[in-house]
C-alpha cells in the first residue's frame, strides 16, 4: 500500500473533497486518503494529500504554515467574503490610499481573533456553518486566535484592486481577513481571487494536476513526498533503538535516555516529535511516579529503509 504525501496544484472551480474522492477511487477503497486543511472551491493551489499510513499525521501537516496570494476587491463587502456572495455592504473606495491600506494591514500582524465566515465548514451546533446560513437561519460564529506571521501589500492599487501576501497559522481565513480589512477601512473589501502557494517546505510549483494525479495512481507510479521531510521543521528527539522499538509497541519511554533533543524550526501547536530511523510520529509528555514518560500519541511506521545521516 503507498505511503506518502501528494502534492497537488487544485484548480478553481473544485473542491478539495472531490481531489480526494478521486484519488482513493484510482486507487482502491482500502487506501486511506486524507488531505492536510482543505481550499475554498473558489481558490485554487497548493493542496496535500495524505496516502496510506501518513494519513496519521493530518494534524502535524495542518499545523504548518501557509502562505497565500489574495487579490482583494475594495468597495464591496459579501456574504461569503469573495467574489461568488451576494452583495451585503457597498462604500466608497475612491479615498482610499496604498498607505491606508498598508497600515491597516499592519495591524493584523501577530495573534488576533479572529471570526470565521459564515459561509464556511466551521460547525455550529453540529451542523456546517453554511448549511445553516444557507437554509436562512442566522448563524454567530466565535471569534478564535490565529496568528499571522507576514501580511504585505505586493501590488499597487488599481481599479480598487490590491494583491497582498500572506503568512498565517492553522485556522486562518482569508476570506475573513478580507472582510475585517474593509470594515477598518471603512469601504467594505471581498476575496477577488485567491491561491495558496506553499504548505511549510512544500510549494505549489511542486504540485501536479488533479488529473494527472488520478492517472499515475491508476498506474501505480505515485510521485509521493516522504513524511520524513517534516523531520527539520519540528522540535523533536531523536530516539534510540530501544526507544523507538518501545514507542512503536505503544510503549510509554522514559524520556530521559530516550534520544538527542533537536531544537527544530518551533512549528507550534504540533507536540514534540520523535523520529527514530523507521519512523516518525508525536509522543506527549506524562509524569508518573516522579518520572517524566514519553506517551506515543501518532506513530508512522516505514516500511522503506531510511537513507543514512538524516538528523
Amino acid at each position: 500500500m503507498p505511503s506518502g504525501l501528494l502534492l497537488i496544484d487544485k484548480p478553481e472551480g473544485l473542491r478539495s473533497t472531490d481531489c480526494v474522492n478521486r484519488i482513493r477511487h484510482a486507487l482502491g477503497k482500502k487506501t486511506r486518503v486524507g488531505h492536510a486543511g482543505t481550499l475554498d472551491s473558489t481558490a485554487s493551489g497548493l493542496l496535500v494529500l495524505l496516502i496510506g499510513r501518513a494519513t496519521r499525521l493530518s494534524d502535524a501537516v495542518m499545523a504548518l504554515p501557509k502562505v497565500y496570494r489574495a487579490e482583494l476587491g475594495l468597495g464591496r463587502a459579501t456574504d461569503t467574503c469573495d467574489a461568488s456572495g451576494q452583495t451585503v455592504f457597498e462604500g466608497d473606495a475612491s479615498e482610499v490610499s496604498e498607505s491606508d491600506i498598508d497600515r491597516a494591514l499592519f495591524s493584523f500582524l501577530g495573534w488576533l481573533m479572529q471570526r470565521p465566515p459564515e459561509i464556511s465548514a466551521v460547525k455550529k451546533d453540529g451542523r456546517p456553518s453554511h448549511k445553516l446560513a444557507r437554509a436562512g437561519q442566522e448563524v454567530v460564529l466565535e471569534p478564535r486566535p490565529i496568528f499571522i506571521r507576514s501580511l504585505r501589500r505586493t501590488s499597487p492599487l488599481s481599479g480598487g484592486r490590491v494583491t497582498v501576501e500572506v503568512l498565517c497559522g492553522k485556522g486562518t481565513y482569508i476570506r475573513s481577513l478580507a472582510r475585517d480589512l474593509g470594515e477598518k477601512l471603512g469601504c467594505g473589501a471581498h476575496v477577488a481571487s485567491l491561491r495558496r502557494l506553499s504548505i511549510g517546505p512544500f510549494r505549489v510549483e511542486e504540485g501536479i494536476s488533479p488529473e494527472a494525479a488520478e492517472a499515475l495512481a491508476l498506474r501505480g507510479a505515485f510521485p509521493l513526498r516522504s513524511p520524513r521531510e517534516l523531520r527539520p521543521l519540528f522540535r523533536r528527539i531523536e530516539l534510540t533503538e530501544e526507544a523507538e522499538t518501545r514507542l512503536v509497541y505503544g510503549q510509554n519511554i522514559p524520556l530521559a535516555g530516550a534520544g538527542h533533543c533537536v531544537a527544530g524550526r518551533g512549528t507550534p501547536g504540533c507536540g514534540l516529535c520523535v523520529a527514530g530511523r523507521r519512523t516518525l510520529g508525536f509522543a506527549e509528555q506524562v509524569e508518573a511516579w516522579g518520572t517524566i514518560l514519553l506517551r506515543p500519541r501518532v506513530n508512522v511506521l516505514f516500511d522503506e529503509d531510511p537513507e543514512e545521516g538524516q538528523s
